[in-house]
């Protein structure tokens, strides 16, 4: 710990200008003082008094090294006032990886919310691939990954903070589709007439391709893909328009859908649901900041585990 004691050792010889005046205001003996500054001085190889002068003054390095311990002193306190707010969750700083195609409809359920309690925290999102923000947890450079299962890196700590209902968008072009449906219904056929259809999928980089790719792989399909995408947005609206089917989470449903030529139905949640998680470095010791947010994410996103 920074000791201050120089800073005002030195400050009341230059105001009571004798030693022993300066001892008897700073309630100490004039002995341990004179062997205090002339200790300094060895260390410091250079004389910070003048003791021939009356009253006595510091020397020019005396001035020079008041001056920087000064300047320390309020990096000091500074320091520690800085340490106060982060303990007490009123300053800090997360770093976010994400994915670019998830960050439009995963984080404003987060985010605004929590920066409007803890309003002096500051944040970092990096949209990237899967790929790309592990390896940054991995080397520390971001403190989360927030995502969608699978994810099955060993060298991560994920926390599962909600399910959500796994829907797939039919257009008219569709030999599903049923005309007038104009809410969410559950998939009305097996799902293994899945098969004989169309369609247009994120990139392999995303975690929504990553978890299609594993709802094929349950149903032996080997999916006749039109086109492809990195963002969620324009697959879905391809979609509507005829491209090809598509999934997506519930979340990631417009807050209005026209159901004007296309369906949407909800897939058996017995059979494969959305899991989104917050990950990160294995055995890393959270602090109270990251602990707060993981347990606000939760919160959040309580909605979608209502499955």
């Amino acid at each position: 710990m920074y000791n201050n004691m120089t800073v005002r050792y030195l400050e009341a010889l230059v105001t009571e200008g004798t030693f022993t005046q300066a001892a008897k205001s700073l309630y100490i003996s004039q002995p341990y003082l004179s062997k205090y500054i002339t200790k300094l001085e060895e260390e410091l190889k250079t004389s910070l008094v003048d003791r021939t002068h009356n009253p006595i003054e510091l020397s020019y390095s005396g001035e020079r090294y008041l001056l920087y311990m000064k300047s320390i002193q309020e990096q000091y306190d500074d320091m520690l006032n800085e340490l106060s707010l982060i303990t007490n969750l009123k300053k800090g700083r997360l770093r976010i990886g994400v994915q670019s195609l998830m960050g439009t409809f995963l984080l404003p359920m987060i985010l605004p919310s929590f920066h409007e309690q803890y309003s002096e925290i500051e944040f970092k999102i990096l949209e990237q691939s899967p790929k790309l923000t592990e390896q940054d947890i991995q080397e520390s450079k971001l403190d989360f990954y927030l995502g969608l299962m699978p994810t099955n890196n060993e060298n991560l700590s994920p926390i599962v903070l909600s399910q959500d209902r796994w829907c797939v968008i039919v257009p008219k072009t569709s030999a599903l589709y049923q005309p007038g449906l104009k809410t969410i219904e559950n998939f009305p056929y097996p799902l293994s007439i899945l098969k004989n259809e169309k369609y247009v999928l994120t990139n392999h980089e995303s975690g929504i391709r990553r978890q299609t790719n594993d709802f094929f792989k349950k149903l032996s399909i080997k999916a006749d893909i039109v086109l492809e995408s990195r963002n969620i947005y324009t697959v879905s609206a391809l979609a509507r328009n005829g491209i090809g089917l598509t999934f997506l989470p519930e979340s990631a449903l417009s807050e209005i859908e026209s159901f004007d030529q296309y369906n949407i139905f909800y897939i058996d949640p017995k059979f494969i649901r959305v899991q989104y998680f917050i990950a990160y470095k294995k055995n890393k010791a959270l602090s109270a900041l990251e602990l707060a947010f993981i347990e606000h994410a939760k919160k959040q996103l309580l909605i979608y585990s209502q499955i």
